[in-house]
């Protein structure tokens, strides 16, 4: 069956920031692209050809790019399809591993993977291997982002990142106990998964899978049956703007595209040691071609059939 290339609204109930294009909503694909071109374009204002230049917000042509990196704009959007895919397919490798999506209050170690992902992709591009790096910096991207859709942080009130996730000298605090209740139990309506208790003021996060601990939150979706037996499918995340928390989710994904810009800008200072102009390379800013295992510009929806249930073989992801 001929795929077809999703060009709108699809209503798929899902354990991350949706991957399908949905009105009102942000996808994993729509967070890196922004963070990427925010990034680069801060990194080419250093350049003295570039700086001359006139500017379009969210926007690099082919002339920007030749003054800032001797590159093209075919190089430049390969390394963003090369990161956006690696970042959706973190959903294929680990769809139910808890800490590559900050679910089940798996903090501490949500952020191990990012902060060893920064110190892998540092090692990696002074070895050269820049798409190898590329692949890294997708997939700790899709963690970093789902920790703003996946838990309370903005249900907290907070408006900006929490930088201490890509700061290995950082301790995180104010962390819910494993035996502390954050969500109601009994509700009548039958969402108690979504409803956190009054005075909540911990961060907690959703939980996914098969079960969870009395008191504990829902990360809601057709794949998460800790919201209980004849009960709703509701939890707490800010996946799209249909979610249970979904009228957070604008301001959950406009954090998450400042998180990924300092996590980008974090690695641009780390790489400086390892030589010049490396962070422009690893963006596609530069002469080289960047590739990686896949040649198309989408992903076969039925590759992500373990998180997303309703997928068909005639949908395509596109990057």
């Amino acid at each position: 069956m001929k795929r077809a290339f999703v060009l709108l609204a699809l209503l798929v109930n899902a354990q991350t920031f949706h991957i399908l294009e949905k009105a009102n909503s942000k996808t994993h694909q729509d967070i890196t692209r922004s963070a990427i071109l925010n990034a680069a374009t801060k990194a080419c204002e250093k350049v003295e050809t570039f700086k001359k230049l006139v500017k379009t917000q969210g926007k690099m042509d082919e002339t920007q790019i030749k003054a800032c990196g001797n590159g093209t704009l075919k190089n430049f959007e390969a390394a963003i399809k090369i990161i956006s895919r690696n970042n959706l397919m973190t959903d294929v490798k680990h769809p139910f591993s808890a800490k590559y999506h900050f679910d089940n209050e798996e903090f501490a170690e949500g952020k191990r993977l990012i902060t060893t992902g920064i110190q892998n992709i540092t090692q990696l591009v002074a070895r050269g291997r820049f798409d190898n790096a590329r692949q890294k910096l997708g997939e700790i991207l899709h963690t970093l982002q789902d920790f703003y859709s996946h838990s309370n942080w903005i249900e907290l009130g907070n408006t900006a990142p929490y930088t201490d996730l890509i700061n290995p000298d950082k301790e995180l605090n104010n962390l819910a106990d494993r035996d502390r209740a954050t969500c109601e139990t009994n509700c009548a309506n039958e969402n108690c998964g979504a409803k956190f208790l009054p005075g909540i003021t911990v961060l907690t996060s959703g939980y996914f899978g098969i079960k969870k601990p009395t008191g504990k939150c829902s990360h809601g979706g057709t794949l998460d049956f800790t919201t209980g037996i004849r009960r709703s499918w509701d939890g707490i995340n800010k996946d799209h703007s249909d979610s249970s928390h979904g009228t957070k989710h604008n301001q959950a994904a406009e954090i998450a595209i400042e998180a990924s810009v300092q996590l980008l800008e974090n690695i641009q200072e780390k790489l400086k040691k390892t030589g010049e102009n490396n962070f422009l390379r690893l963006m596609g800013l530069h002469p080289e071609v960047p590739s990686d295992e896949w040649t198309t510009n989408s992903i076969p929806f039925t590759d992500f059939k373990d998180r997303y249930p309703e997928a068909t073989a005639d949908i395509s992801v596109q990057v």
